[in-house]
């Protein structure tokens, strides 16, 4: 796995608020939790920690909620993984080998350069919006 069930939440959570019908609207942490299927006390210290960052704003009382900050077509899942988990999972030997790099490269490391190349392209590339957008073609697609 190249990235944990945390980082998982965190896509599908700004991909939910990127959503959003109206920019100016609060979504409730309930909400989300309720509609994505993820655990609301931990969707909960997923948003506060959140608030640290400069994707979402939280605001208090009977109105409030989280509302996306950032422009999700510039939050890129890298950018997301990065912060939640790091990148050290993407820079680890395939066969667990301490001393692989560029020095010593064990029996994989060439062909697994590569494909880690192909793999933070991707998550580069990929935005919230993006994820946004296929999950919302995907969903009609299962309902017809």
């Amino acid at each position: 796995m190249l990235y944990s069930k945390y980082c998982e939440y965190v896509i599908k959570a700004l991909a939910y608020l990127s959503i959003t019908e109206d920019k100016d609207k609060y979504v409730m942490v309930r909400e989300i939790s309720n509609n994505l299927n993820i655990p609301y006390h931990f969707l909960s210290k997923i948003f506060q920690d959140l608030t640290t960052t400069s994707w979402v704003i939280s605001k208090k009382g009977r109105n409030g909620g989280f509302s996306l900050a950032a422009n999700p077509n510039k939050l890129t899942l890298l950018d997301i993984i990065k912060w939640s988990d790091g990148i050290h999972n993407f820079n680890k030997c395939v066969l667990g080998d301490h001393i692989c790099g560029e020095n010593y490269k064990c029996s994989l490391h060439n062909r697994c350069s590569s494909l880690r190349n192909n793999i933070t392209d991707f998550f580069d590339t990929m935005t919230v919006q993006d994820v946004a957008e296929i999950n919302r073609e995907h969903r009609a697609v299962t309902l017809n």
